[in-house]
């Protein structure tokens, strides 16, 4: 008897959990991971983008230029983002390096 009562809220959940999950991007873009870099001022952006080349580091926009903060794209296929920014932290180049995360607002 409770089987024929719990089967329906079972098979309801299946599928909600099931058309969630298609909702959800399957692939990292590995083209297209970033950072935020705070830099010391404007002149290093070209020697940081040369010192971490190996990795497709390139300058994608400027975030603030009074603070001299950008966003950088990578290959994520080479590096992951945690030990870039590590190395990043590590440059004489930057003054403070974290990920950029987009925020999204839940219903």
């Amino acid at each position: 008897m409770l089987l024929r009562f719990l089967t329906p809220f079972f098979l309801l959940l299946a599928s909600s959990l099931t058309f969630s999950c298609k909702n959800l991007p399957n692939t990292i873009d590995e083209e297209n991971s970033t950072v935020l870099v705070q830099m010391f001022n404007d002149e290093s952006v070209p020697f940081l983008e040369e010192e971490f080349a190996k990795y497709d580091l390139l300058v994608e926009k400027p975030v603030s230029r009074p603070t001299y903060i950008y966003l950088f794209k990578f290959n994520s296929g080479k590096i992951i983002d945690s030990t870039l920014i590590k190395l990043l932290k590590k440059s004489g180049l930057v003054k403070e390096a974290q990920q950029n995360r987009n925020v999204q607002i839940r219903n």
